[in-house]
């Protein structure tokens, strides 16, 4: 009688133990039934990024089979938050702040666009200034000081000799565009912004004329939650790397200004490390 018992026990124990690990197993999977969240980095303003990025989210929806809501932040440390928190489950985001996601453990990068991240330097189209060492104690707009565009035009500017009595007075603005705007109005001198940001401007005969270029860097990497399941991830590799072999991503790309995408990892962004806030690290 007493081994019955204790066989009894045991086997309840063992059904107990059997009917909890599906719900231990499937958390990966519950997060791609409900919407899926895809964060942008507010490199414009909302308005202008909906916009832009509303056709490759619904283009990921649409092959995927999930349902995707676009989200964004009023300025970049509250999306740096954000991310840090996880927030988002897909996660478009500067190149800098793609490394701080990826060294959390929180995100891993697939994919980079095809075209790299190209800062400028730009004064207004009847400008005296012509030339760099120009600029040398003049105020020039930039995005926040946090933007690796800011970060790497400044360095930029200080290897062409624009130091000490010579360094400019710089002045951060909230986005790229309102840098370059704060040019037009004849309120700074020059601006350093990132060339997507202002190239449809430029395009339409903007009264602005660019200077000088900053050194390339990676564009915006592209990551997904570790939470999500790794189907999943490795299935939007695949559809965003495959995108120029088909007419509806080709048109896809045109529209959101991107001529494609590779597969990336931490290693394509090494050179983004100098560039990289320490002060910003995300937390598990």
């Amino acid at each position: 009688m007493v081994l019955l018992n204790k066989r009894l026990i045991f086997t309840l124990i063992l059904i107990l133990l059997i009917s909890f690990k599906p719900a231990i197993s499937d958390v990966k999977e519950a997060k791609t039934n409900s919407t899926i969240t895809m964060g942008i980095f507010p490199l414009v303003s909302s308005v202008a990024l909906f916009k832009r990025f509303a056709p490759l989210k619904d283009y990921i929806a649409d092959n995927l089979g999930y349902k995707i809501s676009l989200e964004t932040a009023r300025d970049f440390p509250t999306f740096v938050r954000r991310t840090a928190e996880k927030k988002y489950d897909i996660v478009l985001t500067a190149p800098h702040f793609t490394v701080l996601a990826a060294d959390s453990g929180n995100y891993k990068i697939i994919a980079r666009p095809k075209l790299n991240l190209i800062s400028i330097i730009l004064v207004k189209k009847n400008s005296t200034i012509t030339e760099l060492s120009q600029l040398a104690g003049k105020e020039i707009a930039t995005p926040p000081n946090s933007a690796i565009v800011t970060r790497s035009g400044k360095n930029f500017l200080k290897l062409q000799g624009l130091t000490d009595q010579k360094k400019p007075k710089y002045k951060d603005f909230k986005t790229h565009n309102a840098a370059y705007q704060s040019v037009l109005a004849n309120k700074s001198n020059a601006a350093i912004v990132a060339l997507n940001a202002v190239k449809r401007a430029l395009d339409n005969d903007i009264p602005l004329r660019i200077i000088g270029k900053v050194p390339e860097l990676p564009g915006m990497g592209v990551l997904v939650s570790t939470q999500l399941p790794e189907e999943f991830t490795n299935k939007l590799e695949k559809l965003l790397v495959s995108m120029e072999q088909s007419d509806e991503g080709r048109l896809v790309l045109k529209k959101i200004a991107t001529p494609g995408y590779w597969s990336a990892r931490i290693e394509d962004y090494e050179s983004i490390r100098p560039y990289v806030p320490k002060m910003s690290q995300p937390k598990n």
